[in-house]
């Protein structure tokens, strides 16, 4: 059975950066049913996926937390499990 995860992290704003994110998470099992991301400043995008798998998402995010273009998480465990409001999080 597949459970529903929600992930947000702020992301570097290099060439190719959401493109290894978004390989990342597919590689690692994880079918992508959301996603929104916005600018948070000149040098970062915030990114807020919705996620669907039987797999760990914590094994995800270690992987994640790998990427260059990481900049950091934002807690997705206190908002709801639909897609907070950017502006929320921003």
């Amino acid at each position: 059975m597949n459970d529903n995860h929600a992930l947000g992290l702020v992301l570097s704003r290099s060439e190719g950066a959401l493109l290894r994110l978004l390989g990342t998470v597919q590689r690692r099992g994880f079918e992508i049913a959301g996603l929104t991301t916005q600018p948070r400043d000149a040098d970062t995008w915030i990114v807020l996926m919705q996620l669907s798998s039987s797999r760990d998402v914590q094994t995800l995010k270690r992987q994640v937390e790998k990427l260059y273009d990481v900049v950091g998480f934002l807690d997705t465990e206190t908002q709801p499990r639909r897609m907070p409001q950017l502006a929320a999080v921003a």
